[in-house]
């Protein structure tokens, strides 16, 4: 029993044997009006003691090491160019995850090829040229990636989708999921 249920019953105690003493209803009611104000003012403390350290961290997304995850649209009838897919913020984070699905109908020429990876001085392929080639990239398919990359937020680190040769036909959008943790509290995908 936790000291808090401990004055409670020494309370109840004092309330009983007073309320069977013959005159002590005054008595009786002020113990009872001092119950009321004591547990009211635990019950305020415990409750401020959960919202300073527990509920932020229970509802907070990007609490550390907490799992995250971010989903994007691309439309690959685009010009041959690299678009920004997911960008990291504030804190660093840990990508563990990644997969794009097809929509649309299937790709065709003049389209060769997309890829996925990171914009580091040394960037890091998540979908390479030869998976996304466009023999591969039919009505619904997806390419995913799995493993551990750091996506530095001091330098607003970034992954981007490659289009190698313009597709110049109907628009196909497609999705992008990204599953990742924030190293530091705080950490997130734009």
């Amino acid at each position: 029993m936790d000291w808090i249920q401990r004055i409670i019953v020494l309370i109840d105690t004092l309330e009983a044997a007073i309320g069977a003493i013959e005159g002590g209803t005054t008595l009786h009611n002020k113990l009872t009006a001092a119950r009321a104000t004591l547990l009211d003012q635990i019950t305020a403390a415990r409750l401020a003691e959960l919202d300073a350290a527990n509920i932020p961290a229970d509802t907070d997304p990007t609490v550390m090491g907490r799992l995250q995850i971010k989903a994007t649209t691309i439309d690959l009838n685009q010009a041959a160019a690299t678009y920004v897919l997911f960008t990291a913020s504030t804190q660093d984070v840990v990508v563990e995850k990644l997969v794009i699905r097809m929509s649309g109908g299937a790709l065709a020429a003049p389209f060769t090829t997309l890829s996925i990876q990171t914009d580091d001085a040394t960037p890091i392929v998540l979908i390479d040229t030869v998976a996304g080639d466009v023999a591969n990239l039919t009505n619904e398919a997806q390419l995913a990636w799995t493993g551990a990359i750091l996506l530095d937020a001091g330098t607003a680190a970034t992954i981007g989708l490659t289009i190698a040769v313009a597709f110049a036909t109907a628009a196909r959008v497609c999705d992008v999921v990204c599953q990742y943790r924030a190293v530091v509290a705080g950490g997130y995908l734009a």
